[in-house]
């Protein structure tokens, strides 16, 4: 596990979304390395309650007890499910779009069209297109973008997936529901609202888009995004 550490300060747990890495927060670790001591791994191969699993038993191996997370997209799902069935590991956590299709009232509607995507020579520009996850970007930037993966199998997994909300609501782990200012209406901001609604969480409307940690001029500022993660964590944690 390419297990990074950086910082000082109360443990923040960083989990990054589907098709990410280790590296996917790099643009923020200094900002929120001033404050926290930032950990990032690169998450397992498996669904999200194998990296749930995972995530729990990095956490013990840190020695943590009541952690902060943050985590988005996939990385969400995996760390709703993290303090469904591991809530000792975590204090607070904030998900950043998870994206809980299944809590949708078309969400039969969306997961036949995501299913539809799989095997298609365009299928990454399409869903790019259907989830509107970069936000008002340049066609050329949408296609380019697109253009480098394509929808499999396991995103249907993941997208028609759900952790055990009524333990997450009424447990004691406080969790902040999280989505980005150049999203919204789209699918991964009704999904965040969707989850929102059901646990009962507060939501807080982040700077940029889907990856709004990740540099993208006219988009995305990471600095603040960093920055209004610090003021959530400050205004949330105990610590």
């Amino acid at each position: 596990m390419d297990m990074k550490t950086r910082g000082d300060g109360p443990l923040l747990l960083l989990m990054h979304g589907g098709g990410g890495n280790g590296d996917s927060y790099d643009a923020v670790l200094d900002i929120l390395a001033e404050q926290y001591t930032v950990v990032t791994y690169t998450q397992r191969e498996g669904g999200p309650a194998e990296r749930a699993d995972e995530a729990a038993q990095v956490l013990a191996d840190l020695g943590a007890k009541k952690a902060a997370v943050f985590a988005s997209s996939a990385g969400a799902l995996a760390a709703l499910d993290l303090v469904a069935r591991h809530p000792e590991r975590v204090g607070l956590l904030i998900a950043h779009e998870p994206p809980m299709v299944s809590l949708l009232p078309d969400a039969d509607e969306l997961l036949q069209q995501f299913d539809d995507l799989v095997g298609q020579p365009d299928s990454g520009v399409r869903f790019m297109r259907l989830t509107g996850v970069l936000g008002p970007v340049p066609e050329a930037m949408l296609v380019a973008a697109g253009g480098q993966f394509q929808v499999d199998t396991k995103m249907g997994t993941y997208l028609g997936w759900r952790p055990d909300l009524s333990a997450i609501r009424d447990g004691e782990v406080k969790v902040v529901m999280a989505a980005g200012k150049q999203v919204v209406g789209t699918i991964p901001f009704r999904t965040a609202e969707a989850v929102a609604d059901v646990i009962k969480a507060p939501m807080v409307i982040f700077p940029g888009n889907h990856f709004g940690y990740v540099p993208l001029p006219g988009v995305n500022d990471e600095a603040a995004f960093a920055r209004t993660l610090l003021d959530l964590l400050r205004s949330q944690s105990p610590w």
